[in-house]
């Protein structure tokens, strides 16, 4: 869960160091927006901004995977922008 944390945190378009891990991310996040399931599940062409990979050594019968969702928060707040911009903010 640590190394998810830490792909989470780095900035949105910056690729992975390993050039393969690289590819992989700009792979999946081709497959993922290509579902067409749009923000929440709700339809649309942008599924997600960014995948991001973290790697680390393991014994090959143990394969750990962590994916923190930012749709969770996503669901518990709103937001109502204004044609004169202002915005409030509501959780």
């Amino acid at each position: 869960m640590k190394l998810a944390k830490e792909a989470i945190a780095r900035p949105v378009g910056q690729r992975h160091h390993d050039l393969e891990i690289a590819e992989m991310e700009v792979e999946l996040e081709e497959a993922v927006n290509y579902m067409g399931r749009g923000p929440m599940g709700l339809g649309g062409d942008i599924t997600t901004l960014a995948v991001h990979i973290e790697t680390a050594y393991t014994h090959i019968t143990q394969n750990p995977i962590a994916v923190p969702p930012q749709c969770w928060p996503a669901r518990r707040a709103r937001s109502r922008i204004y044609p004169d911009g202002h915005t409030e903010y509501s959780y």
